[in-house]
């Protein structure tokens, strides 16, 4: 028993030994990589080249007169001022309470837009498309993807998120949180805040008592 335990303690180290006397050594073959993590996949890097085209080149120069998808004619973002509420970017993140949600150090209440009716109505637009996938349309959690095992989707009629300030809520649809992917990169500032008047304005119909 001692002899194989030093036999094997023996083989082991050498092993190690061996493997360890080759870092820092350049080598022209392709290395071994047992477990390669998606890291050769068929994209194109920038500044790299690429058997795709025949010059060899991964970067080109767009075609005249193209336009980058979600860009309109101007060069502005397609969602910039969609409610006319708004000449800045649709994608900011400047300090203030409009792009973090936040007052100082703590969050504050409020929609920084004016809430009309087609405010609402591109609130609950934006929702239908980026949200009830999840909550669904009435903000219950039972969209289709709980169907599909995802069963830690919140009801955003619970009374914690009721109680949420807005800026939270915003802070929470910019970010993620536990399983809820981050949106930040995908909807637009105003679009955001639309979203939490939509919301508010469901809770407040789910919340009313038949008299």
């Amino acid at each position: 028993m001692v002899r194989t335990f030093l036999f094997l303690f023996l083989t082991v180290a050498l092993a190690v030994v061996a493997m360890a006397g080759f870092r820092g050594q350049k080598f022209s073959n392709t290395p071994l990589q047992i477990t390669p993590d998606m890291k050769h996949q068929p994209k194109v890097i920038t500044q790299h080249s690429s058997t795709f085209f025949a010059d060899g080149r991964a970067d080109h120069v767009p075609v005249k007169g193209t336009i980058p998808v979600g860009y309109n004619l101007s060069g502005r973002y397609y969602q910039t001022g969609v409610n006319n509420l708004t000449k800045d970017s649709a994608f900011t993140s400047r300090p203030d309470y409009k792009d973090t949600g936040a007052m100082g150090d703590v969050y504050g209440s409020g929609i920084p837009f004016t809430v009309n009716e087609a405010f609402l109505d591109r609130g609950r637009q934006r929702y239908e498309i980026f949200c009830s996938v999840c909550h669904d349309r009435t903000g219950n959690g039972n969209g289709i993807a709980k169907a599909y095992g995802l069963v830690t989707i919140a009801t955003l009629m619970d009374d914690r998120i009721k109680g949420q300030p807005d800026g939270q809520i915003f802070s929470t649809i910019t970010n993620g949180k536990n399983t809820m992917g981050a949106y930040g990169s995908s909807i637009a500032v105003e679009d955001r805040w639309a979203i939490i008047a939509h919301i508010r304005a469901l809770q407040a119909s789910q919340s009313g008592k038949v008299q």
